[in-house]
């Protein structure tokens, strides 16, 4: 088994859905590829992502915002694609326009293999209209883009680090923002969830400060959810991530990570029920 040498909010997640799909991502030593996997909800999450973070990163916070060019460029996928152009972006003087954004859209999303014409044409429209008021958006109180991050949990806990999609700062205090092309969640399921929390403590480790207001921006229905966490939340979730951690030691030194049935993430998100013996009770195999 490969040694778990950092954590992240993914990471997080798919133990939490399954300890078993987990390890097949990331400690199976022989590497094992997703199968089945509906990959369209990624690539036209990363599409969107790109031209959300270019336009401004390139129109205003050029020379301001951190930046680190790619070494994975390729034309064989979306991400290989995104990652050419944005170095190629960075290394013009010209911004990115509404029209250059569109010309990309228009190019790369034939690239994402939708599982029908109707989820296609419903995922266009929705992409369109939201490219559209990307140039209408205020931009003026960024002080983060993609910022990298690094949580040292102490105690013999690997880091858990990631990105935060855009951090602002207002006459208040810090804004998060985290783009989300799924459908709107609650606000309760946004509370039981650890990721903003997790963008939390980064801020107050990167600036100083922790946020006073947390967004999800869903892109693909012009919603903006906002909640306010308090910081009892950040704590109780830094000991669920410890708690988690020590579940994967125990799971690594047995030598056997537990399989946990879910229908639909299963059948969708997992990419590796071909091998779990228990999916295949569930499914006649």
């Amino acid at each position: 088994m490969r040694e778990i040498r950092k954590l992240s909010n993914s990471a997080l997640e798919r133990f939490t859905q399954c300890p078993l799909s987990f390890f097949h991502q990331y400690v199976n030593e022989e590497r094992p590829g997703q199968e089945g996997v509906e990959s369209f909800y990624a690539d036209y999450g990363i599409l969107m992502h790109f031209l959300v973070e270019m336009y401004p990163r390139t129109n205003f916070y050029k020379d301001s915002l951190p930046f680190k060019p790619s070494n994975f460029v390729s034309d064989g996928d979306i991400n290989g694609v995104l990652n050419g152009f944005s170095n190629q972006l960075m290394e013009r003087e010209d911004p990115l326009t509404l029209e250059q954004m569109l010309i990309i859209y228009e190019e790369l999303f034939p690239m994402i293999d939708f599982p029908n014409q109707e989820k296609r044409d419903e995922y266009y429209e929705q992409g369109l209209t939201y490219i559209n008021s990307i140039p209408e958006m205020d931009w003026s109180k960024v002080v983060g883009l993609e910022a990298k991050f690094k949580i040292d949990l102490q105690n013999g806990v690997v880091p858990l680090k990631g990105f935060i999609d855009k951090v602002e700062r207002d006459d208040k205090g810090l804004i998060v923002t985290d783009y989300k092309t799924s459908k709107p969640y609650s606000h309760n399921a946004i509370m039981a969830k650890p990721q903003l929390p997790i963008y939390g403590m980064a801020c107050f480790l990167m600036y100083g400060e922790l946020p006073y207001k947390y967004r999800y921006d869903f892109v693909r229905f012009g919603k903006v959810v906002e909640v306010e966490i308090p910081i009892e939340r950040l704590t109780e979730v830094k000991n669920v991530i410890k708690f988690k951690y020590m579940q994967m030691l125990a799971y690594q030194r047995q030598g056997s990570f537990p399989a946990q049935y879910q229908d639909f993430y299963c059948k969708n998100f997992c990419g590796f029920n071909r091998l779990c013996d228990r999916y295949k009770q569930f499914n006649g195999g």
